[in-house]
């Protein structure tokens, strides 16, 4: 007890910091002012108690409990005081620990404490943009309200209820990392309006590359296919989630990718698929955001990805692709490049939660000149076709079995809407 108890007051204190960076150090040396007996700190951190330290917590906790009434300036006073939540975090748990000169107690100090005020300052800084950008920041005052009396409520519990604060930081941190974590949130607010980032595409496209190549011993065949400049449209078949990341990785150049919206229904993956070129589509209706997107990123004069059976195909065979799924490079008469993804279905089988070791590769084919083929006279279905077996036929030489989803196998499936870009 002569550990746990300080060690749960510092870390509740450190979560509370996450919502207010100077109320719980103001509180801390004032209880210890007035109290010296209910609370035991450490000699070098006695300092909180003094005069000067307090009045300056004071107008540092005044500055923030009014400028967080202020919508839009809320929002950026989050982002500002947070080397200053870092800083007392760390203080407020180390100060705490009897005798705490080991490598052991700051070592609890800095990650469990920065841990606690970090996942509390995310969740807070989400719910807070998504009260922004829902109600045009009128509720961010009575946001505000609430976490000054949490703040401050759970600063005084902390420091004479330990117990009772150790329940109410363990409830406090559930509820931020359920929104984080959880399925609502990123495709609203600000996370929905997160704009793409090609310094961040090429540092995630460099690492999937080099992890799929060392811990899925995956070889790429037919690179040189890959045009070294110019735009063009890669078409693949799908069979795991992380056949985005495998083909960004196999390609290395600039690829814009549409994936299913509800992929980026967690705020934190919603955020990252943004930043590494990917892009939502509602495949619940014909949706014209997606469409617009995605002739906008040719219009740029950037390079798409595909996935044209619409869906994941876990057992490894290749669907029928839906209609319409090429339009887009028809539209633009841009070359397609048709890419055969062996055996990714064995990365993330149901029930998988990180990828498995499966031996995979990659198999670029020969690019397929819409402009020529249109010009000869094909259509859409023609050239949708002649993907779906080019693809079909290296799947199979590849696998050493029919990859084609045969009628019986996919005649139980639901079939979805297809976008069209008929009038985008």
């Amino acid at each position: 007890m002569e550990y746990a108890l300080p060690i749960m007051t510092g870390l509740s204190l450190a979560a509370l910091t996450g919502f207010r960076a100077f109320l719980p150090p103001l509180v801390l040396g004032l209880v210890y002012r007035i109290f010296p007996e209910a609370v035991n700190i450490n000699e070098q951190f006695a300092f909180l108690a003094q005069d000067p330290v307090l009045i300056c917590l004071g107008i540092a906790a005044l500055f923030e409990f009014l400028a967080d009434k202020i919508p839009v300036v809320d929002n950026f006073l989050d982002w500002l005081a947070l080397p200053a939540k870092i800083l007392f975090s760390g203080i407020l748990t180390y100060a705490l620990i009897p005798g705490a000169t080991h490598w052991f107690y700051l070592l609890v100090a800095i990650v469990f404490a920065e841990g606690a005020t970090l996942t509390v300052h995310a969740g807070k800084t989400g719910i807070r943009a998504a009260s922004t950008v829902t109600t045009g920041g009128t509720a961010n005052p009575v946001i505000g309200l609430v976490e000054d009396v949490i703040s401050f409520a759970g600063a005084v519990a902390a420091i004479l209820l330990p117990w009772l604060a150790l329940l109410l930081l363990a409830y406090i941190i559930y509820r931020c990392l359920r929104f984080l974590f959880g399925a609502k949130g990123g495709n609203k607010s600000e996370i929905a309006e997160t704009r793409p980032s090609f310094i961040w595409y090429e540092v995630s496209q460099f690492l999937s590359r080099w992890f799929f190549i060392i811990y899925n011993r995956m070889k790429i065949n037919g690179y040189e296919k890959v045009p070294k400049t110019g735009q063009f449209v890669t078409v693949a078949n799908h069979a795991s989630i992380f056949d985005g990341f495998i083909m960004a990785g196999a390609v290395r150049r600039a690829l814009f990718i549409m994936v299913k919206k509800e992929a980026f229904d967690n705020p934190i993956k919603g955020w990252y698929l943004r930043k590494v070129l990917c892009f939502p589509v509602d495949r619940s209706k014909v949706d014209a955001t997606a469409i617009k997107t995605a002739m906008k990123v040719l219009n740029d004069g950037y390079n798409l990805g595909l996935f044209p059976e619409g869906t994941r195909n876990r057992e490894g065979k290749v669907s029928q692709f839906k209609p319409g799924a090429i339009k887009f490079a028809l539209k633009k008469k841009l070359p397609i490049i048709p890419a055969y993804i062996a055996n990714s279905h064995n990365l993330t089988p149901p029930g998988t939660v990180f990828p498995r070791p499966a031996k995979m590769s990659v198999h670029f084919l020969d690019p397929i000149d819409t402009k020529a083929e249109l010009e000869a006279g094909k259509n859409e279905e023609d050239i949708l076709k002649m993907l779906y077996d080019r693809i079909c036929t290296k799947g199979t030489e590849v696998m050493g079995f029919d990859v084609r989803e045969s009628a019986e196998e996919s005649v139980a499936e639901v079939i979805e809407p297809k976008p069209s870009i008929e009038n985008a």
